[in-house]
């Protein structure tokens, strides 16, 4: 199995330190997310990453089209490839704190599949009309691979359609895992492409402590806040067990994103469990515990047939514990031949 992290850039000294463990570690992929209000910029941190690793992909986890404009995204992107040939990606999405804090909205999944359409004849070298003009993009000719990450069916669907790497964002139960995952070959085969190959990457939370009550403390916050942006989709969708269907729309009327991936318990975390809904959102979003217990979780997934996993280490304060314990107690032994 391949693992790779992402995080936010809050500290761009630890970005670097992050990279060169996480590579000399065996991680496969690093993400930086895009959330202005929440982190710097994440090419400053990719840049710096890129000067400190030699193998590892990296790319952002993910930008928007909605607060920034395909042309500037596409320059960003050939830049990053420039920096580390092959090894670079675009990560796409309609968009979640970092739009709501700007006062915007998610793209809808229409403006994503043009946007998509843009940035590939930009990266492509070509020139694209768009809104009355003619975009052309510095760098432009080098084959960057454009990820989504998807949570809903219609969503994971598009994602199937147009994507070349998807992150599937639904949580860790392996049968919603395995649902996901055939939206994704619904949407391939539509488009008649070959659903393999599409690179699927399984995307949440991840905590992780000797202690394993201080990394389910720690998962607490972050688990409602990714529950925020997955949930809709699976609410309009009429797929949450009832008990939960009920109370998300109270939940979503009253997240605060101020304290948006805010470790701890939040006003969003009491929210959450005063609505009686707290256990089922640590359980499903978050891969969370000792290492004993995360390489269960790790293993449930596997016997499915994911491949790739990708963790959110957004939870707790000690980003490189995070980078290490997965690193050090959890990743070699999924590479291991024959271990148990």
């Amino acid at each position: 199995m391949q693992m790779g992290f992402m995080f936010f850039a809050r500290d761009l000294g630890e970005v670097r330190e992050a990279a060169r463990a996480g590579e000399a570690l065996g991680y496969t992929l690093m993400g930086l997310g895009d959330s202005p209000s929440l982190a710097f910029d994440p090419y400053v941190g990719l840049t710096l990453a890129a000067q400190a690793t030699g193998r590892m992909r990296l790319g952002p986890t993910v930008t928007n089209p909605q607060t920034r404009h395909p042309l500037i995204v596409a320059n960003l992107a050939a830049a990053l490839e420039h920096l580390a040939p092959g090894r670079s990606f675009l990560g796409l999405s309609p968009g979640n704190s970092g739009v709501r804090h700007a006062g915007g909205r998610p793209a809808s999944l229409a403006t994503l599949r043009e946007t998509v359409g843009i940035l590939r004849g930009l990266l492509a070298g070509g020139t694209v009309s768009h809104q009355g003009a003619a975009l052309h993009v510095m760098g432009g000719g080098l084959r960057v691979p454009i990820m989504i990450a998807a949570s809903g069916p219609r969503s994971l669907r598009l994602a199937g359609e147009i994507a070349d790497v998807v992150f599937v964002n639904v949580g860790f139960t392996p049968d919603l895992v395995r649902q996901a995952m055939g939206w994704v070959r619904e949407g391939s085969q539509a488009a008649g492409r070959d659903w393999k190959t599409i690179e699927t990457w399984v995307f949440g939370i991840g905590a992780i402590a000797d202690d394993a009550a201080q990394a389910l403390d720690e998962a607490r916050g972050a688990a409602v806040a990714v529950a925020a942006y997955v949930l809709p989709a699976y609410r309009a969708a009429g797929l949450l067990p009832e008990e939960v269907a009920g109370r998300v729309d109270q939940l979503l009327g009253e997240y605060q994103y101020g304290e948006h991936l805010t470790p701890g318990r939040t006003r969003n975390y009491h929210l959450a469990e005063r609505l009686g809904i707290a256990p089922y959102l640590l359980q499903r979003f978050a891969l969370a515990g000792a290492p004993s217990e995360c390489l269960a979780g790790v293993r449930a997934l596997q016997a499915i047939g994911v491949e790739r996993l990708c963790l959110s280490y957004t939870a707790g304060p000690d980003l490189l514990r995070y980078v290490r314990l997965f690193g050090e107690r959890v990743l070699p032994t999924l590479r291991a031949p024959g271990s148990p």
